[in-house]
């Protein structure tokens, strides 16, 4: 079984440690936080009796107990943190977005080159999950795509707090918060996995006065149609989304999370594609994951980082044409 450490302790971290759990797929033996009683803490609620709580990076990395690195630091951090679990000979998960500049993909795929035995996984949750496999299987087989229309905007725990006066990481340009680059990446994500890179992006956003985004308008142009990608975190929407074939419509209720799926045929036509899916988001991810370590899956390892680069060119696109500023080092 595959040895993992963690660094991160925010609720993904929690869902992704108990994704292990009930999967069995990975095997838990560090768990990173800037504090040891908040490693230790999530250690006991979850009972991990085998891990160890961890307060030096340097320490975990260079641990022989870990052979993964499990990366859900804010999103400006996971560069650094990918870069230094590499370094230390460890194969990495970073949740998405997995890097903010194309410059940070492309000096992360410079170490792979030097090292064909390490690889980088970026937790786009949804592309391993039964539903949205069924509703890309549909996609392919359409004729002709005529247009899409992917939505996810859902008003935040931490907005409430950000307009308070407080500076939480997902609303921080200093964190490289924001919509785009938390809910956004999942619809683009979906687009670049079903349509291919697009020709043009441009993003229309509302921003707070800190210039971070709260909720857009994304337009992917292709050759023959256009995607459009509503997403948010200042407001809620029920909105589903939609991919069109003329007559035919493929449609999900969630597209980051999709619990439902249906293929129209017509008006009142459709055919019910829905899957069943594990209670924990992660667990169909986790699965998939251990699976391509274990069998050294070379092919699906590049399919997964090429992809992964794509997505990361295409919304740093979208940011430059909504001018959304991080820190210098990020823009």
């Amino acid at each position: 079984m595959t040895n993992v450490g963690t660094i991160g302790t925010s609720g993904i971290t929690k869902t992704f440690l108990q994704a292990c759990i009930a999967s069995r797929a990975f095997k838990i033996t560090q768990v990173y936080s800037r504090t040891k009683a908040k490693a230790q803490q999530y250690i006991d609620e979850l009972f991990i009796p085998d891990a160890q709580a961890a307060d030096n990076l340097e320490t975990m990395l260079s641990s022989a107990n870990v052979d993964v690195v499990y990366v859900a630091s804010p999103n400006s951090l996971h560069f650094q943190h990918v870069k230094a679990a590499l370094e230390h000979g460890k194969s990495v998960i970073v949740e998405k977005p997995a890097f903010v500049t194309p410059k940070e993909y492309q000096a992360i795929d410079a170490i792979l080159q030097q090292n064909p035995d390490l690889h980088v996984l970026e937790g786009a949750r949804h592309l391993y999950d039964a539903n949205y496999l069924a509703a890309k299987a549909q996609v392919r087989s359409y004729d002709q795509i005529t247009g899409a229309t992917f939505a996810y905007m859902k008003y935040s725990s931490r907005y409430d707090a950000f307009k308070a006066g407080e500076n939480p990481n997902i609303f921080s340009p200093k964190f490289a918060g924001g919509a785009l680059y938390d809910l956004g990446v999942y619809l683009v994500y979906a687009a670049v996995d079903w349509f291919g890179v697009p020709k043009q992006a441009s993003y229309h956003a509302t921003k707070a006065e800190n210039g971070i985004d709260l909720h857009g308008l994304a337009r992917l142009h292709y050759d023959d149609f256009d995607a459009a990608l509503i997403f948010g975190k200042d407001q809620q929407s029920f909105l589903p989304s939609e991919v069109y074939a003329h007559t035919q419509t493929l449609w999900l209720d969630n597209i980051g999370m999709p619990t439902k799926v249906r293929a129209y045929d017509g008006p009142a036509v459709f055919q019910d594609l829905s899957k069943h899916t594990a209670e924990n988001p992660l667990v169909d991810e986790v699965n998939a994951f251990s699976l391509m370590f274990t069998n050294r899956d070379d092919a699906q390892f590049k399919h997964y980082w090429q992809l992964t680069g794509q997505v990361n060119q295409v919304l740093d696109q979208l940011r430059a044409s909504a001018d959304i500023q991080f820190e210098s080092g990020q823009n």
